[in-house]
Parts: structure tokens; C-alpha cells; sequence
């Protein structure tokens, strides 16, 4: 795990978060490459510039509200707002009372998932009082189908207010979407968040570092099997499935797939978005099972999965109904 990458060589006591560089990086390619095919359809790349950087900014916006709304982090907001000591205060790693903020704020700093404030009643640290954390998308708690879902609504209006051609932008643009997902979650790897639960194949199995969410989620769910790793000397989270790392490889896939199979070979417009939808879906859908980070949950389903149901019932819908539509086109 990376968080961040020193940039002392360029600017002193510069670092960069690995996370959102990945974001930045994966962004910047998928518009690139979308720019490129939407300049062979007749629009030049000023058009274009401006319907990038909204589709960026409403893309952030959207995956930070469905984490605050829908991934049962809302209550945790507004005590965070209202009384932090409504949660659970965390000991410090000495196991010893704290007595003052400077105890907390030196383990803070060194990488510990502890809040900043000490309460001397009982000896934990506590999160500091910020009305404002549920607007602070660079402290983490973006999901991608909040992202997906606003931007490409965003971008139905937008498009069809200026007269272009939706169906056919989005299905250029479908693909490379995919592509950005797939580096982006390269980022949550680095940022150590959406990890796996539990996993005994020894060939599949990654370990995240002491202080790492996982560990953390360990140490609180799990502790008397950390507690035997730590007495072998192994000061990491337990094995655990690399489900970022697999959530990269299929949406490598869903790219490869919808750019050089579908996107060629497409026989109505609507065919590669959908397709790209249906593929993610059920990637989504499964990958779900194997994350452990919390999330959000009802009937036994994440909060993704749950969002996941709906999209692949309406792109299913939507595709058949097309397929008809472009057939009967044909025999006529």
C-alpha cells in the first residue's frame, strides 16, 4: 500500500495522493480517447473541452453524494458534526490511557486510522467535530456507480441541448469510461480502501500493511487470528482477497472488449454503452461478494449490488428492444 508518492525531488515537502492521481490519470486517458473519435464525427476539440471538465466535476459530485447518501455512512456525518464521541474511540497502540491531543495526533501522523482528540474520561482519541466532511471528497468515500449514474445523466442533457448526437457519442465514449474506471481502481489499491474479505488460496491472497484499513478492519473483527499472525512475526492484515486489483483487471476488460470487439462491430447505436453496462453489472454484482470494507447493505445486498439489479434489468431491456427495433428496420 502507497498512499502517497514524495515529490521532494521537485518541490519540497510535496506528496501527491496515489489515489487520486490514479483518478486524474485514468480521467485524462479516457478523455483523451474519446476525444479523438468525437473529432471524426465533425466536433472540433474547443466543443468538447468544456463538456469534459463538467462531465468531470458532475462525475465527483455524484460519486460523493451516493457515498454520503446510500453507503450507510449518513449517521456517521452528522455525529461527526453534532458529538464525535458518539463513536467508538480507539486505544492507543501502547494500549495505555492517553491524557492529552498531542498522543493522538503523533500516531495520526505516523499512519494510524485514530482520531485526534483524547478523551481522558476513558483514555481514547476520538474524531475531531467537522460539519464539513460529507463536501471533503479528497478524505475518501467516492463510488463509481454514483460517478457513472450523474455523469452520463449530465450528459444526456447537455448533449441533446446542444443538438448532438447522444446515442453516438455515448457509445464512443462507453469504452474509454471503462478504461478510466480500470486505472482508477489501480488508485484504490494504493489508497488500501474497497478491500477483500477473507481469502485462503494462497496464489490469490495480498496482505495490506499494519495501520491499513484492512488491518484495522482485522484488528476489530478478527483480532485473535492477527494477534497469532503477530506472535509469528508477520505485522501485516490477514490475507485477503485483491479485489481492486480484480476490479482493475475486468473493467481492462470491459474496455478491450467494447473498444476493439463491439465498438467495430456494432449494428445499432446504444449497442457498446449497454453492452459495457451489462458486462459491469454483473462484474459488480460479483465482486461484491468478496469485499469486506463497509459499504452499505439491505436485504442481504450491498448498496452495488443493489444499484447493479436495476442497470442490468434496464440495459438488458433496452438492448433487446433495440435489436428488435434495428431488425425490423432491416426487413423493411
Amino acid at each position: 500500500m502507497y498512499p502517497t508518492i514524495n515529490l521532494d525531488w521537485l518541490i519540497p515537502g510535496a506528496d501527491i495522493s496515489l489515489y487520486f492521481l490514479a483518478i486524474g490519470v485514468g480521467f485524462m486517458l479516457a478523455a483523451w480517447i474519446t476525444s479523438q473519435h468525437y473529432q471524426r464525427i465533425g466536433l472540433d476539440r474547443s466543443q468538447t473541452q468544456d463538456f469534459f471538465i463538467w462531465m468531470l466535476i458532475i462525475g465527483v459530485l455524484g460519486a460523493r453524494l451516493m457515498h454520503v447518501i446510500a453507503d450507510g455512512f449518513m449517521l456517521d456525518y452528522v455525529n461527526l458534526c453534532i458529538d464525535p464521541m458518539q463513536f467508538d474511540g480507539k486505544a492507543l497502540r501502547s494500549l495505555e490511557p492517553c491524557i492529552a491531543n498531542a498522543q493522538c495526533l503523533i500516531e495520526q501522523e505516523n499512519g494510524a486510522d485514530i482520531g485526534a482528540i483524547c478523551n481522558p474520561e476513558d483514555g481514547l482519541c476520538y474524531a475531531q467535530q467537522d460539519c464539513f466532511r460529507p463536501f471533503k471528497f479528497w478524505a475518501g468515500g467516492l463510488t463509481v456507480y454514483g460517478a457513472l449514474i450523474a455523469s452520463i445523466t449530465f450528459a444526456y442533457f447537455y448533449i441533446k441541448r446542444r443538438g448532438w448526437p447522444f446515442a453516438q457519442m455515448i457509445d464512443i465514449a462507453a469504452p474509454s469510461i471503462f478504461l478510466g474506471v480500470a486505472i482508477g481502481r489501480l488508485g484504490c489499491f494504493f489508497a488500501g480502501c474497497c478491500y477483500g474479505d477473507l481469502c485462503d488460496i494462497d496464489a490469490l491472497a495480498i496482505q495490506f500493511p499494519e495501520h491499513s484499513q484492512a488491518y484495522q478492519h482485522h484488528y476489530d473483527m478478527h483480532h485473535e487470528a492477527l494477534s497469532q499472525q503477530w506472535s509469528a512475526g508477520v505485522h501485516k492484515s490477514l490475507p485477503i482477497w485483491p479485489t481492486q486489483l480484480i476490479s482493475s483487471a475486468y473493467n481492462f476488460v470491459i474496455f478491450a472488449v467494447g473498444y476493439f470487439i463491439i465498438k467495430p462491430r456494432k449494428s445499432f447505436n446504444g449497442q457498446v454503452i449497454l453492452s459495457c453496462a451489462l458486462m459491469y453489472g454483473v462484474a459488480r454484482f460479483m465482486i461484491e461478494f468478496v469485499r469486506a470494507d463497509f459499504r452499505g447493505s439491505a436485504f442481504g445486498l450491498s448498496t452495488s449490488q443493489l444499484v447493479s439489479l436495476p442497470i442490468l434489468i434496464i440495459a438488458a431491456c433496452s438492448m433487446f428492444m433495440l435489436w428488435r427495433k434495428n431488425k425490423a428496420k432491416k426487413e423493411d
